[in-house]
């Protein structure tokens, strides 16, 4: 039987409070560690003793980029797109230009041969859009024939209208309004038939080239009234050549009841150019051939690229004139 002396006990008591404080000690540091050194214990935890402990993708997390010195130091390049260059405009338009006397309504009134002028105006506004005609100059328009061409005549802006009284109904210029924009407007005025006659014209402007020409519609007296002819044609070349100082394109549209003589009295004096021919040379002037009394003539940067002047059933039907139609291109003037 052994016995234990009070020093043994003393010295017994002391280890157990030496190793109680120790392993007291130890269990409040090791969360410490592992909250700062590993934030996935988890993944570190005692493996399984029967496989080799693999680390999950959670424990090692990938740095957010605020925290990556590398992100805030050498930034990803940013690319800068190009500047969207804008499309060059076209430097001339295309399109069809014609004139056309509409035979006024009461040149026809009770006739057997002709309809009505409010129907024959009617059909004169088909052939324009089933001919994709975009600019036109009409003469001979009377108020009932006028309310029919701008109600069938759908997407096209008529001038003068009624702007310049009852003489300036008798002529219109119409244009394609999707095509083309009124810049300015006005007249000259001539003797016609023993009246006094507003002579209109107008600056268009195409939108999508921006090229700017202007058109005149005329109408000259008729028959033996030679006098009257020269004196209108007189001050419309003097109205050609003024347009034609600003740089523009000047088109001359209409019914001036001369062939030959027109022709070489625009052409000579105001450098007008027909697209059915003709021309003026030192040794005299030459007309176009077949050359009629309605004409289409033009200045400046114009190339004429195709003429036709019908006599067909429905123009027949609508007018004892031509429906004269040429197709032109116009550029811009040069700097």
């Amino acid at each position: 039987m052994s016995t234990t002396t009070p020093a043994a006990v003393l010295a017994s008591g002391l280890t157990s409070l030496l190793l109680a404080a120790s392993l007291l000690s130890g269990a409040t540091a090791s969360p410490a560690r592992s909250a700062t050194a590993d934030p996935s214990p988890t993944a570190t935890a005692t493996p399984s003793p029967t496989a080799t402990p693999t680390a999950t993708p959670t424990a090692t997390p990938s740095p957010s980029p605020t925290s990556s010195p590398a992100a805030t130091a050498s930034p990803s390049p940013t690319r800068t797109a190009a500047p969207a260059t804008r499309p060059r405009r076209p430097r001339a338009a295309q399109f069809q230009i014609a004139t056309f006397n509409q035979l006024g309504s009461q040149h026809t009134r009770g006739s057997r041969r002709y309809a009505p002028g409010t129907r024959r105006a009617a059909i004169t506004a088909g052939l324009v859009r089933d001919r994709g005609i975009e600019v036109v100059g009409f003469q001979e328009v009377q108020r009932d024939q006028l309310r029919v061409l701008r109600k069938r005549l759908d997407g096209y802006r008529v001038w003068p209208g009624r702007r310049l009284g009852n003489q300036g109904v008798r002529l219109q210029i119409a244009w394609r309004t999707k095509r083309f924009e009124k810049l300015s407007h006005g007249h000259i005025t001539t003797t016609f038939d023993r009246q006094r006659r507003p002579i209109p014209f107008v600056q268009l402007r195409e939108r999508r080239s921006g090229v700017r020409f202007y058109v005149i519609d005329i109408h000259n007296s008729p028959r033996g009234q030679e006098a009257a002819r020269d004196s209108a044609t007189r001050k419309q070349v003097r109205l050609v050549k003024r347009l034609r100082r600003t740089g523009r394109a000047v088109f001359i549209l209409g019914d001036a009841n001369e062939r030959r003589e027109f022709f070489c009295r625009s052409a000579r004096a105001a450098g007008l150019r027909a697209p059915n021919g003709g021309r003026v040379t030192a040794r005299g002037c030459r007309p176009p051939k077949h050359a009629i009394i309605d004409w289409i003539m033009g200045d400046g940067r114009i190339d004429f690229r195709g003429y036709r002047q019908s006599r067909g059933p429905r123009v027949r039907r609508a007018s004892d004139h031509h429906f004269v139609q040429a197709t032109v291109r116009v550029a811009r003037p040069r700097r």
